[in-house]
């Protein structure tokens, strides 16, 4: 498997998060693996992250070269989000099976607790066989070797579920095949999985998390309201345009629903509502689980 990592920053960058990010992904030692920060040109660095990002073997490239070889693929991140041990192996191993496939991960949040997390999880699976082989057969307390015994995988022909949108059209966390990634729209965008997706019969899904991610609608609220509209100009199948108008306007609900939590001015409301009342066949069922 050749993989670009492609790591899309936040607004404001978090270097400690993205040298971390870097470093976790060094410390696996995954042959093929190429990792890129999506900076415009005029974008200035300091010698030191020069240096550390060189030391890293993180290039920079506001539109990376993306891998050539058979079964490659592009994997968009921010700095913030976090490489769990043993993810590429596991992810290799899904994409021998299912070259040409897309994959959307299976994630925990990156604004709670990662060990928490990990730990509801395991509680969650206590009964598992696995596990309890495991636990017999070692003495050791690592919560790493539990997760992977418990990785899995299913191969879903839905893929215009209006509840799973979310999860596969995320501009982070879902593995694209590079060969099918169009230079029509960015590398990290919804229109992006939208057109790719939108030519496939399957994805898979890996169960166990991954990858730490966060929340686009939740986070970065206006940027994601910005990257819905961008997408709604990607020319889709005919069966495909109700499910994402639809999906849209859920999303768009729901950013008008939390604008609170969201932070988001009243200036960006009204954009967010001049444009949901611009979608036809409004649908007081379009809310998503």
């Amino acid at each position: 498997m050749q993989l670009l990592i492609n790591i899309v920053p936040n607004e404001t960058i978090s270097w400690d998060r993205l040298f971390q990010l870097g470093a976790a992904i060094e410390a696996q030692r995954f042959a093929g693996v190429t990792t890129n920060l999506q900076l415009t040109a005029d974008q200035e660095l300091t010698a030191d992250h020069q240096s550390k990002l060189a030391a890293l073997a993180i290039t920079v490239q506001d539109k990376p070269q993306l891998p050539t070889a058979k079964h490659s693929y592009v994997l968009n991140l921010r700095e913030n989000n976090v490489l769990l041990p043993g993810a590429l192996a596991q992810w290799q191993s899904v994409t021998t099976k299912h070259a040409h496939t897309p994959i959307s991960l299976a994630t925990f949040d990156n604004q709670s607790s990662l060990d928490e997390q990990i730990s509801d999880y395991l509680m969650i699976h206590a009964n598992n066989s696995l596990l309890t082989t495991y636990h017999q057969l070692s003495k050791s307390d690592s919560v790493w070797p539990q997760l992977w015994g418990l990785q899995n995988y299913s191969v879903r022909s839905n893929l215009k579920n209006f509840r799973l949108f979310s999860q596969r059209l995320r501009p982070t966390g879902v593995l694209l095949p590079a060969d099918q990634i169009s230079s029509d729209y960015p590398l990290a965008s919804i229109a992006q999985n939208l057109q790719l997706l939108s030519q496939h019969t399957e994805i898979v899904r890996l169960h166990v998390p991954t990858i730490q991610n966060g929340q686009w609608n939740r986070d970065t609220p206006f940027i994601w309201f910005n990257q819905l509209q961008a997408a709604t100009k990607v020319p889709l199948p005919i069966d495909w345009e109700p499910a994402f108008a639809r999906y849209c306007r859920s999303q768009l609900r729901k950013l008008l629903n939390n604008t609170e939590e969201n932070h988001l001015t009243q200036d960006q409301q009204t954009v967010i509502s001049e444009q949901l009342d611009q979608f036809s066949a409004p649908d007081d069922q379009d809310v998503e689980d």
